[in-house]
């Protein structure tokens, strides 16, 4: 079968949910099958305060609807709805 992948990029402006997302999103991630193969992270900061940032992710599955289920999982869902989360985050799948 046909590998699938996220296209995932998110733009989080408070540092305390940036970090949650990072500590609680990527294990659950990996938990699902999602294998991250290359992150871009972006910090918005001064040398006074960070303000959150951006967070580029491709994650590998083993197929596309793996990674479908993964993204769509009542988990997932309640997790970006609870966070306000939902107009933040966008997926591609290939």
């Amino acid at each position: 079968m046909t590998k699938s992948y996220w296209l995932k990029k998110i733009s989080i402006p408070n540092a305390d949910l940036f970090l949650e997302y990072i500590r609680t999103v990527l294990p659950w991630i990996k938990s699902v099958g999602g294998v991250i193969v290359k992150r871009d992270l972006i910090q918005e900061s001064t040398s006074y305060e960070w303000d959150g940032g951006q967070l580029g992710l491709i994650i590998q599955f083993e197929s596309k609807f793996a990674a479908k289920k993964a993204f769509y999982s009542e988990v997932f869902q309640k997790y970006l709805k609870s966070r306000d989360l939902m107009e933040l985050v966008t997926i591609s799948t290939l």
